[in-house]
């Protein structure tokens, strides 16, 4: 959209005017309303009024500019209970822009607008209930420019609508996410429109003319359609986008007569078009960039752009496409630049593309090539190919000329070797290239220097994750210009010091994940221009002084040696490298910090030693280093810290000490540093803190969660002016001194929970000045005095998991005018009345789960004007008054009901509730007679753990904005066609544990265009009726992020085959009957990030090469639980923690309760968590641990019973001997040979 150079000014005036309660004093009719709104002075006479959820049904009285003298040029009414609009509503005023969003508007008087038709500008009125387009109101704003009318319930447009109106400034027409289902002819007549978005709505046809000639961009994403609609696009001439994304088309017409000579841009993604036909674009003479990605295209004609005289840019990705005939692009050979064949079924080059003349980029990654000759692509195009990727196929050679070539990927293939003059053979023309990815391949040694000897330009190369364990001296002699070099993942077990050598212009240096021991000294003074040098997770044991010589690397910045095997660390090991700006030695072995370890380095800014084992540090350890500001020492085992540790560290802001053994904290060692802003103590043993005051000075954020502190002294927090965010969670706090918190003006975050409070004083927190978060959650609190609290001094309180009794009112009462949230959960209370919250009148958020409550009293919550979040699950409840949310906020949004005793849904009294719950209740039926408008705005409903038999339809035709459902452990018989399409906006669906389902009527599951996650398992009956074929269900369903399904199959093989997986990030298979797995099962998987589940079946083998089919992702999750698997080794072929030759990199593994075989085939569970221990955040490992105490082994006898995670790769080896010398195994070899002899004869 663009931008009008009022709005840039007005954003620039807003920086500039402070906000201030609207009081029009000169008008006496306005000025009490206004005050629930703010005003912003923009000029001397012009300001901007926003109101937010103000209970108005209307727009009052607009004050008049002849009275006020001021000009409102901008007013926003948002997040409120407007109804209607009436007549002259806005007459006294100058407005340009009207925002009247997010209200539950449904009228508008013809004359709403009158007095603005040479002023208004901007107009919204998205997220209302508008069930017209309002063309009469609008027809005489001559200067409006932009209307939004997105999220109401406009359900048809009428042609000629906008006939008679003079809208002639009107450009810009916003209509997403209404009910529309068809576009008439003459639908925008006299309209000049040039932006039109139609898009998540419900339009299935569009008439010839029903577009404005003027349009420029249309979107019909996200609607149902099922072809393009040529006739609607005919006479378009300025024409530049048509998106038509995520609709239902399936067929493209062939031979349509042209619709727009101009240059357009056509994105037709995310449909179901599995065939592209002869002249199946001829209708467009010139396309800019044709979008045909994430379809289901297999088959392409070798005529299908005829009629196209010119393409810039095609997207065929993400499709089937196996074959391209040899002429298919041959009308577009000279125009047609980019083009993207990523993740087909290609098995050679396509020879269609040896025909373009001006190609410049070419993606043919993740498809199944396995050859690639240099004739192949670059026979006509090779002067003008700058990038070609080719990544994730199944190459094993390299082409040998690649012309003017910039940017070459060959990433994750099969490259064993790379042979002399590999990248080019032509002395006279040496190739261009000036990025080279072969990570991931299967290399094993760097031998040749001719390698790259005609690749004279290269800057980049990535050789990471290979299996390099040898670099020859003079490899890279014929790479001057290198710059980055990444050898990360390899087997190297020594540093390559003498192959650097000739890289004289190097910069960055990775060397990640090697096997390297020791750290040349001396032999690579050349690389003088290295700025960033890495080696974590190496076997390196020292860092002498000579290591890294500063005469040397006088522009090295980063040094990361982090989780290697480090246990001594030189005095000056970095001296005299004055640009070193970070270095990082976390998850080594260090014990002892020597003096000037980290001494007269004035650029350092950044030293992280997390996780190692220090227990001791010199004096002057840290010497002279002016400009340090981040200091880690996080997770080591200090007790104390010398007291000149640091010297010259005048500079350190941030100090973390958490995961220590302090026993005590004094910070006389800190007293030189100047300006220590944030300080992390938790974790520790402290039972008391001193502070220096100068410390107090500065200390803006301080943790000490998770010590040992019983009293805090009146004086340990007494004049700390800076101080924001104080953390004293999880200690062990009997009491707090009344004065303990009195000199911390600034203090934002108080967090006192898990302690063992049982009083909070008077006075205690009077002399904080506003605290926008305080937690006393999870004490022992019965009481909190009255006034313990200061004049309106906080903004959210957290009182869960107490002991109270009955809402704290005396202590409230000083919080009238600022608590926004009030947590009560899990205390004693045992009823709400109105009276417990009178004065709160600014409060949002009430908290009240898991309570001892049983009465809700009438209009219990009218005095609270501003509630928008209502929790009142989990609660004996066993008397409702049938007028208890009588007078409820006209603000409320989310109201939580579970587990509260309910036999039918509450009346909301029409309040526009967005997220309900009201699970776990005895709810066998809904009454909607008296709550439409509550239904109508709902947009997350739980219903799960009731007893409802159906939904009805006249209920989920309300539903018209519901996107999460949750329907499952319901005696539910059947989910019917006009059911499942009375949910056409749904984004999330759960109906599990459903165990009367008879019936899935499927082909309705086709509306759910907007569907995302969907959760079907435990259905019982339909699952095993032989009605219910799960791959028909999968072939109709969009493409989801989450799927969790059951299945009735006894084989995992084909039933994924129709479902489009390109967008699924978690899968979760279940079904009692699964015994087996096909090799091709997941191969359609792909992603940065997949979870993968199978659980609760009878599967009994994995079979290694399962994993090789999981090549497209990078990085799994993988859950095995609750089967029959005896062994399992997702590292069989490869090295942990990658699964595969392409290099997947398994995150997580879940093997519990599997009748484990616990010998050698296993003993790569050791390893593995020595990997996590290396790897993992503390938190994050613990997890790791409690999973692998879980998972026990089944056999054999002498190991049954104990836990993965004790047995080391030893015991699982010598359990598998012990188990192979048993006697049992001695008697079987005799009985296996004469059962052999018996079969023989």
């Amino acid at each position: 959209m663009l931008v009008n150079p009022l709005f840039i000014l007005v954003v620039y005036c807003l920086s500039k005017v402070s906000v201030s309660v609207c009081r029009f004093d000169g008008d006496e009719n306005s000025r009490s309303v206004w005050t629930a709104c703010d005003c912003v002075r923009l000029t001397v006479d012009s300001f901007k009024v926003n109101c937010h959820a103000v209970p108005w049904i209307t727009v009052p009285a607009v004050p008049s500019v002849e009275k006020t003298e001021l000009h409102m040029t901008s007013l926003s009414v948002i997040n409120s209970q407007l109804m209607f609009l009436t007549y002259d509503a806005f007459r006294e005023q100058s407005i340009q822009v009207l925002d009247l969003s997010n209200n539950k508007i449904d009228s508008i008087n013809v004359n709403a607008f009158r007095g603005l038709e040479q002023k208004l500008y901007q107009l919204l009125l998205d997220n209302n209930e508008l069930s017209r387009i309002p063309a009469r109101q609008l027809s005489q704003l001559q200067q409006l420019r932009y209307c939004n009318l997105k999220n109401n319930k406009i359900d048809v447009i009428e042609a000629g609508i906008f006939k008679n109106s003079i809208l002639r400034n009107l450009r810009y027409l916003y209509l997403d996410g209404n009910l529309i289902d068809s576009i008439p002819s003459d639908a925008f007549v006299s309209l000049d429109l040039q932006v039109l978005t139609l898009s998540h709505n419900r339009i299935h046809h569009m008439d010839a003319h029903s577009l404005p000639y003027t349009i420029w961009y249309i979107s019909l994403k996200g609607n149902m359609l099922q072809s393009i609609p040529y006739e609607a696009f005919e006479g378009l001439k300025d024409l530049q986008m048509i998106d038509l994304e995520g609709n239902s088309i399936d067929h493209l017409q062939s031979y349509v007569s042209t619709v727009s000579n101009g240059n357009v841009s056509i994105n037709l993604s995310s449909n179901k078009i599995r065939t592209l036909p002869a002249a199946c674009f001829s209708a467009f003479q010139q396309i800019n960039k044709l979008d045909l990605s994430r379809n289901a295209i297999q088959k392409v004609h070798s005529e299908f752009l005829q009629g196209v005289a010119t393409l810039q840019t095609l997207d065929l990705s993400y499709n089937r496409v196996g074959f391209l005939p040899i002429k298919s692009l041959f009308t577009v050979a000279h125009s047609l630049s980019k083009i993207s064949l990523e993740e087909n079924e290609l098995s050679t080059v396509p020879e269609a593309l040896s025909v373009l003349k001006v190609l410049a980029s070419l993606n043919l990654s993740s498809n199944k090539l396995n050859t690639l000759g240099s004739d192949d692509i670059l026979s006509n195009n090779g002067n003008m190919l700058k990038e070609l990727l080719i990544s994730h196929n199944y190459l094993t050679q390299i082409a040998a000329n690649f012309g003017k070539l910039e940017n070459l990927d060959l990433s994750s293939n099969n490259i064993a070797e790379l042979h002399k003059q590999a990248f080019g053979q032509n002395e006279k023309r040496p190739a261009s290239t000036v990025r080279l990815n072969l990570a991931g391949n299967q290399i094993r040694r760097l031998a040749d220097p001719g390698v790259f000897i005609y690749m004279p330009m290269l800057v980049y190369v990535d050789l990471s994750h290979n299996n390099i364990e040898h670099i020859s001296s003079n490899f890279f002699h014929h790479l001057p210009t290198l710059e980055s070099l990444s050898l990360e993942k390899n087997l190297l077990d020594s540093f390559p010091a003498l192959a650097l050598r000739p890289i004289v212009k190097l910069r960055y240096l990775i060397l990640d994940r090697n096997r390297i021991r020791t750290l040349p000294t001396g032999q690579i003074e050349q690389l003088g221009s290295l700025e960033r040098i890495s080696l974590t997770h190496n076997l390196i044991h020292a860092i002498s002084q000579n290591t890294f010589p500063g005469r040397n690397f006088k522009s090295l910045k980063s040094i990361n040696l982090a989780f290697n095997r480090i246990t001594f660390l030189a005095s000056k090991a970095f001296h005299d490298l004055f640009a070193l700006d970070v270095v990082q030695l976390q998850g080594n072995k260090l014990t002892t910090l020597q003096m000037y370890t980290f001494a007269n380095l004035s650029n350092l800014r950044i030293v992280n030693l997390d996780g190692n084992q220090i227990n001791y540090t010199s004096e002057g350890c840290f010497f002279n280093l002016p400009r340090l500001e981040y200091l880690s020492l996080r997770n080591n085992r200090l007790a104390t810290i010398a007291l000149d540790a640091f010297v010259h560290v005048l500079g350190l802001e941030t100090l973390d000490l958490a995961y220590n053994k302090f026993h005590e904290f004094d910070s006389q060692f800190l007293r030189h540093v100047q300006n220590l802003r944030s300080l992390d103590l938790s974790h520790n043993m402290l039972r008391h803190v001193q502070f220096l005051d100068h410390l107090k000075q500065t200390l803006v954020n301080l943790n000490l969660k998770n010590n040992r502190l019983q009293f805090i002294h009146e004086t340990v927090f007494a004049d700390m002016p800076r101080l924001e965010y104080l953390d004293l969670t999880k200690n062990s706090l009997i009491s707090l001194h009344p004065d303990g918190f009195g000199s911390m003006p600034k203090v934002h975050t108080l967090l006192l929970g898990d302690n063992q409070l049982k009083q909070v004083k008077k006075g205690t927190f009077e002399g904080l000045n506003r605290i926008n978060l305080l937690d006393v959650s999870r004490n022992e609190l019965n009481r909190l005095d009255g006034s313990c609290f200061g004049e309106n001094n906080v903004v959210e309180l957290n009182l869960a998991g107490n002991r109270l009794t009955e809402v704290p009112q005396a202590a409230l009462a000083s919080l009238h005018g600022s608590l926004a949230s009030l947590d009560l959960s899990d205390n004693r209370i045992e009823s709400v009345e109105s009276t417990q919250f009178e004065g709160l009148r600014n409060l949002s958020q009430l908290l009240l789960r898991a309570n001892r409550v049983q009465l809700v009293s009438e209009a219990a919550f009218k005095s609270l004007h501003k509630l928008r979040i209502l929790d009142l699950s989990e609660n004996p409840i066993d008397e409702w008054h049938p007028n208890a949310f009588r007078d409820l906020s006209h603000s409320l949004e989310s109201v939580n009901l579970a587990d509260t005793g309910l036999y039918s849904v509450p009346n909301f009294a029409g309040r526009a509730v967005k997220c309900l719950n009201l699970s776990n209740n005895q709810i066998t039926s809904f009454d909607i007679a008296a709550d439409k408008a509550t239904l109508q705005k709902l947009q997350t409903l739980d219903v799960s753990r009731n007893r409802l038999r159906q939904l009805p339809a006249s209920m989920l035709n309300l539903l018209t904005n519901l996107k999460v459902l949750n329907v499952s452990y319901n005696p539910m018989v059947e989910f019917t066609d006009q059911m499942i399409r009375a949910l056409p906006k749904l984004e999330t669906f759960h109906c599990h544990h459903m165990y009367e389902i008879r019936d899935v009527y499927k082909p309705a599951f086709s509306s759910l265009v907007n569907l995302k996650e969907f959760q079907m398992y435990d259905v019982g009956k339909v699952v095993h009726s032989g009605f219910f074929q799960l791959d028909e269900l999968l072939a109709v369903l969009p493409g989801l992020k989450t799927l969790r399904i059951q299945l009735s199959n006894q084989t995992l093989d084909n039933q994924l085959a129709n479902f489009d997986t390109r967008l699924l990030r978690s899968l979760h298979l279940q079904g009692s009957n699964i015994k087996q797995i096909t090799l091709n099962a997941f191969k359609s998987l792909r992603g940065y990030k997949v979870k993968l589940a199978i659980t609760n079946s009878q599967l009994f083998y994995l079979p290694p090469q399962f994993f090789s089919t999981l090549n497209h992702i990078k990085h799994l999750y993988l859950d095995l639980s609750e089967n029959r698997l005896r062994t399992v080794n997702p590292f069989s072929t490869s090295r942990l923690p990658t699964v595969n030759s392409h290099g997947t990199v398994l995150q997580d593994i879940d093997l519990r309760n599997n009748p484990i075989h616990c010998d050698c085939s296993m003993r790569w569970v050791a390893d593995w968590l020595d990997h996590l221990r290396t790897t993992a955040e503390p938190d994050h490992f613990a997890e790791h641990v409690s999973k692998w105490n879980s998972t026990f082994c089944y056999t054999p006898n002498s190991l049954v019973g104990q836990s993965l995670w004790s047995l080391s790769a030893e015991q699982f080896c010598s359990a598998s001997s012990t188990a192979q010398c048993s006697p049992l195994s001695l008697y079987t070899l005799p009985l296996l040979l004469l059962v052999i002899f018996c079969l023989i004869h």
